[in-house]
C-alpha cells in the first residue's frame, strides 16, 4: 500500500430551472460534487514490525503444513454485499512499472503500488454502528494492533493502523487493516475459525475513507486473488467476488436545510438530519446522493415534482471534464415552495436514464412529521462450505434507498440459533452477518432472524431458517 496524493474535490455551480422567480434570477445554489480518490497504507515502522513478528512467528511454528485441498476462499472476509453497501474500489496494482497501474481485469480499479483488496462502507455513521470483519480461513492469529484513532481522512506516514494477520495454511497470511479501535477481537496465539469476527471496520492508520485492506500474502510476497485477463490462472476464490462496474445509487438522503461541510470530507460523516417530511411553504431541501460508477461527462438533472406529477424545481449539472469516476458524491441543496400537502419526488436522472425516484411528504403543520420505522425485509441463508465445517450467511434484501421511509441509515440486529440455541447476537449496519464454521454440524437447524432499525424505532423482524445437509 503506497502513499500517493489526493485527488482534488470539484465544486460545480449547478444551472437551476423552475417557477420561483426569485430565485431563479440570482445564481442559485452551489452543487458539490466530491470525487475522492480513496488510497491508504502501512507506516514503515509497522510494516517493519509486522515483518519482524512474521519472521518470528515462523521461526517458532516451523515449515507450514501442506494443505492437501487448493487454497481458496468461501467468502470475501467483511460484512455487506459487494456492489451495494459494500463497493470494492482497488485491487492490487499489477502493473510493475512506476507511476502507472492496472488491476487484474485489466482495468484501473487499483493505484500505483497498491497490494490488496480496499472495500469501502458508505460513511462514518456506518462505522459508528458497526460493520463486522470476519477471518476469511481457519487459522492462527500471528499479530495485531489495535487503540489508534479511527476516523481518519488525512494521509500521514506516522498514522498506525489497528490490524490482525493470520496465519490461513499452507505458507499463506491474510493481512487485515485499518480496524476500528477497540474492535480488534482476537489475540496473538489464537485459532480461529472461518467466519468469526475478528474486528470492526474503521479507517486507523493511512486511510482516508473507512474501509477494509485485505491482503493476500505468501512468504514476503502479495498475491492477486483475483483472476482475469491480466491475471491469468486460477482463483483464490471458490467464486470470484463480482466487481459491479455499472452506475449505480449507493446512498440517498433528503436534509431541511443546507449542509455544512467545513471540510473537504466532512461529507464522511454524515451527520446531517435526515428525513422526508417537510412543513408547506418555502423550503431549502438538501439533496444528497452517493453514486458509484459515474461516466465520464455525465449529464446529470435533478427535478423535484409536485403531488400532481409537474415538475417545481429542476437543477442541471454537467460532468464535462472526460473524467470516469467510480466515486461521486452530490449534495445539492434546492430552494422550492412546497405547496400543496401531499406525496412529493424527487428525482435524479443521468444521461436520460432515471436512475432514482424518491417520494417524499409535504405536510401542513410541525406536529405532523413524524418519524417512521424502518420497511420490512426479506432473508436469504446459504451455507458456504470450508474446510471440514460450514460458515452460513444471512443476507438482508432490502433497497439502498427506500430500505427507511425516511432514509434513515439503518442498523440490523441479528440473531442466531443453532436447534433454537442462541449462538451469536449483533448490530450492524452491514446487509449480511456470517455465522461462524464450528458452531454448527450436518443436520442442525440454523435461525437468523433480522429486525432493522433507525437508532429510535425498530421495522417489523424477519426470520429465515435452514437445515444443514447430512
Amino acid at each position: 500500500m503506497r502513499l500517493s496524493a489526493v485527488l482534488p474535490r470539484l465544486f460545480l455551480t449547478a444551472l437551476l430551472a423552475g417557477s420561483v422567480a426569485a430565485e431563479a434570477s440570482g445564481e442559485g445554489p452551489i452543487l458539490r460534487m466530491l470525487v475522492p480518490r480513496t488510497r491508504d497504507g502501512i507506516a514503515p515502522d509497522q510494516l517493519a514490525h509486522i515483518q519482524a513478528a512474521v519472521k518470528a512467528y515462523e521461526k517458532r511454528r516451523g515449515a507450514p503444513a501442506k494443505d492437501e485441498a487448493p487454497y481458496t476462499y468461501a467468502f470475501f472476509p467483511q460484512a455487506g454485499i459487494l456492489g451495494q453497501d459494500l463497493f470494492l474500489n482497488n485491487f492490487t496494482d499489477l502493473d510493475p512499472k512506476k507511476s502507472t497501474f492496472q488491476d487484474w481485469d485489466c482495468s484501473e480499479y487499483t493505484y500505483d503500488g497498491h497490494t490488496g483488496h480496499d472495500s469501502l462502507i458508505r460513511t462514518f455513521r456506518e462505522q459508528e454502528i458497526g460493520v463486522p470483519v470476519f477471518a476469511a480461513r481457519d487459522g492462527m492469529v500471528v499479530d495485531t494492533h489495535d487503540g489508534e484513532p479511527d476516523m481518519n481522512t488525512v494521509w500521514d506516514e506516522k498514522n498506525k493502523a489497528n490490524y490482525v494477520i493470520i496465519d490461513h495454511g499452507d505458507g499463506y497470511y491474510g493481512w487485515y487493516f485499518h480496524f476500528k479501535a477497540g474492535s480488534v477481537a482476537v489475540s496473538p496465539g489464537q485459532t480461529v475459525t472461518a467466519g468469526t469476527q475478528i474486528g470492526l471496520t474503521g479507517s486507523s492508520g493511512i486511510s482516508n475513507w473507512p474501509h477494509l485492506h485485505f491482503e493476500t500474502r505468501k512468504g514476503d510476497a502479495w498475491v492477486e486473488p483475483s483472476t482475469g485477463p491480466c491475471h491469468p490462472g486460477e482463483s483464490l476464490w471458490d467464486e470470484q467476488p463480482p466487481v459491479d462496474r455499472d452506475l449505480y445509487v449507493d446512498d440517498f438522503s433528503l436534509t431541511p436545510g443546507e449542509i455544512p461541510l467545513p471540510e473537504d470530507d466532512s461529507f464522511l460523516f454524515d451527520d446531517a438530519k435526515r428525513t422526508s417530511t417537510f412543513v408547506q411553504g418555502y423550503q431549502v431541501v438538501t439533496v444528497r446522493v452517493d453514486l458509484r460508477n459515474l461516466p465520464a461527462n455525465s449529464r446529470i438533472s435533478m427535478r423535484v415534482l409536485n403531488p400532481k406529477g409537474q415538475e417545481a424545481r429542476r437543477v442541471f449539472v454537467g460532468v464535462g471534464d472526460g473524467s470516469f469516476y467510480s466515486l461521486a458524491d452530490l449534495i445539492v441543496p434546492i430552494g422550492v415552495y412546497l405547496s400543496p400537502s401531499g406525496t412529493w419526488r424527487a428525482q435524479v436522472t443521468i444521461d436520460d436514464n432515471l436512475l432514482l425516484d424518491a417520494p417524499f411528504q409535504v405536510v401542513a403543520t410541525a406536529r405532523q412529521v413524524k418519524n417512521r420505522p424502518p420497511r420490512k425485509v426479506a432473508l436469504r441463508l446459504s451455507p458456504l462450505p470450508v474446510g471440514g465445517g460450514e460458515v452460513v450467511s444471512c443476507q438482508v434484501q432490502t433497497s439502498l434507498v427506500a430500505e427507511d421511509p425516511d432514509y434513515d441509515t439503518v442498523r440490523y440486529r441479528y440473531e442466531w440459533r443453532v436447534n433454537n440455541r442462541l449462538v451469536r447476537t449483533v448490530t450492524s449496519a452491514a446487509l449480511t452477518d456470517l455465522l461462524a464454521s464450528g458452531l454448527t454440524k450436518p443436520r442442525d437447524k440454523v435461525n437468523c432472524k433480522v429486525t432493522p432499525s433507525d437508532g429510535k424505532a425498530s421495522g417489523p423482524a424477519a426470520s429465515a431458517q435452514i437445515t444443514l445437509a447430512p
